[in-house]
């Protein structure tokens, strides 16, 4: 595994003459990207290529990036296997601005990135010769490698960081290096962010070793298909930073009709400081004022959400898990009850204990039903991994049969809210202590997740007969009627870390340590 870090002092002063951010400043301006790339199966790669360029410099000249240190945009926003571009390795510290060596898109972002004095973080296709050293896999007979590759340049336009993604989800033509890089890149405003891509999110490695490490900042390229009840992007992306407690900037591709959107920028414990989950095609920038994380007085200043009704969202495609193999109960829809029940799969067992009201409507318009769910399987991710999944679960279904749970309502605007959560409380101990990761995971009918306010959540790490647990307390403390998930959920990577190989640590960084 990979460590890369170049750390450089760039000018202190914008064009305009602005400030920009510094390692003293509390805070750091971070722009993601919603962009649509509803073009790119009806244009050549060429063509798209070219108009992703042009659109990606009407961003970064656009008013809104003035006052912005660093912008992230999505993955495969901007290039393709045909169109991918040599990248230049970031301990010979090339800027491709002008450089014939390169590809024109990647020549113009190193040249727009210089202008304006801003890092921007880019996914683009890459190519390299194959074979690396060490790499004993058969090459292809053009004798090339083709990453997805996070592309990162400092304000001099020079690229400071390359991220490889390893955990592909299908991207036939695409390579993956032996081992998982841990990419890292340290900017003149103080702040050190680790980096990866869309589907590495559900693995141990790279994204998990990064915060072992101590990275507390991510820029996250996506191209992420939504899923009930649990894997919606800005759910689980809110879920991740909260869980870790960490800074997270997430820049969605867009393309509702297909599942993709998601974009935000969430500041760990303390939730999200801008997101959105879009029913239409977008191409915009979302700014947010970013608390640096060791500043712990520094305040976040929280945006009205951007939020669309479950009638607008219904043209979001929403994948469905498989939970058919969870075991689950009803929930007694009583018109006012307290609910305790205990639920057990395998080795795990939870705890739930419920105080809600039920108003039933009388004109027989269509409302959710509720299961709690337990879960210890192993599921496949599309054919293209699989996983462990471990959980304590409540979700709404549209129906009394399990196959209208995580389903919706094909006409929201009929649904009546008959279910009203004043409290929940899940209390479960997790088997398999530090090779479970979990985190508190919840999403509403808008398809955006709860405000952290309205939520507690408590772990600990206990042991018991020799066994190592994480015991975790889940609490709803604001009630609710618009539930679609409320849940306690995570991977257990013990499976997936005897399949591969123990990382391996090679630093390439201009400074001695992580």
């Amino acid at each position: 595994m990979q460590i890369r870090a170049i750390l450089f002092v760039a000018l202190c002063l914008f064009g305009t003459g602005q400030l920009l951010s510094t390692p003293e400043d509390d805070y750091y301006w971070a722009g993601v990207v919603e962009f649509d790339y509803k073009n790119k199966n009806s244009d050549s790669p060429e063509a798209y290529t070219e108009k992703s360029l042009d659109k990606y410099k009407e961003i970064i000249y656009s008013k809104d990036a003035d006052p912005v240190d660093i912008i992230v945009f999505p993955e495969y926003g901007i290039s393709s296997g045909e169109t991918s571009s040599f990248v230049p390795d970031p301990r010979e510290r090339i800027t491709p601005c002008n450089n014939l060596e390169y590809t024109k898109s990647l020549r113009d972002l190193s040249c727009m990135a210089r202008d304006r004095q801003k890092y921007l973080v880019v996914n683009h296709a890459e190519k390299a010769m194959c074979p690396f050293p060490g790499d004993t896999r058969l090459c292809a007979p053009d004798e090339l490698y083709h990453f997805n590759t996070n592309v990162v340049f400092d304000r001099q336009g020079m690229v400071i960081a390359r991220y490889r993604k390893y955990n592909l989800f299908g991207e036939a033509g695409m390579n993956v290096t032996v081992l998982p890089d841990l990419t890292v890149f340290d900017t003149d405003f103080g702040v050190r962010f680790g980096t990866f891509i869309c589907f590495d999110l559900m693995f141990e490695q790279p994204a998990l070793e990064l915060v072992r490490n101590g990275v507390r900042d991510f820029v996250y390229p996506t191209m992420w298909f939504s899923e009930l009840p649990f894997l919606t992007a800005v759910q689980i992306q809110q879920a991740w930073a909260y869980a870790n407690d960490v800074n997270f900037l997430a820049s969605g591709s867009n393309l509702p009709e297909i599942g993709s959107t998601g974009t935000g920028v969430f500041a760990g414990k303390q939730g999200r400081i801008v997101s959105v989950m879009n029913h239409i095609g977008e191409q915009k920038l979302y700014v947010a004022k970013v608390p640096k994380r060791d500043r712990p007085t520094a305040t976040v200043e929280k945006q009205p959400p951007h939020k669309f009704t479950p009638s607008q969202m219904s043209t979001l495609k929403l994948k469905r898990d498989q939970i058919d193999s969870y075991a689950t109960a009803d929930i007694p829809l009583e018109s006012n009850d307290n609910y305790k029940v205990t639920l057990c799969q395998n080795l795990l067992c939870c705890n739930f204990t419920l105080d809600y009201t039920v108003t039933k409507p009388s004109s027989g318009q269509p409302y959710y039903r509720y299961k709690v769910a337990v879960s210890d399987v192993k599921r496949t991710f599309d054919g293209f991994a699989d996983g462990q999944i471990t959980s304590c679960a409540i979700f709404a279904c549209s129906g009394d049969g399990m196959d209208r749970c995580a389903v919706r309502f094909e006409d929201p605007s009929r649904v009546v809210p008959a279910v009203r959560f004043n409290r929940i409380e899940i209390d479960g101990d997790f088997p398999g202590g530090d090779d479970v990761f979990l985190v508190p995971n919840n999403v509403d009918t808008s398809i955006l997740p709860l405000d952290v306010e309205e939520i507690e959540y408590e772990k600990a790490d206990i042991n018991r007969d020799g066994k190592n647990f994480k015991s975790i307390q889940y609490r709803l403390v604001t009630p609710r009627s618009d539930l679609l998930t409320f849940a306690i959920w995570g991977r257990k990577f013990v499976i997936s870390r005897a399949l591969n190989p123990t990382p391996s640590f090679i630093s390439t960084s201009l400074r001695d340590e992580f």
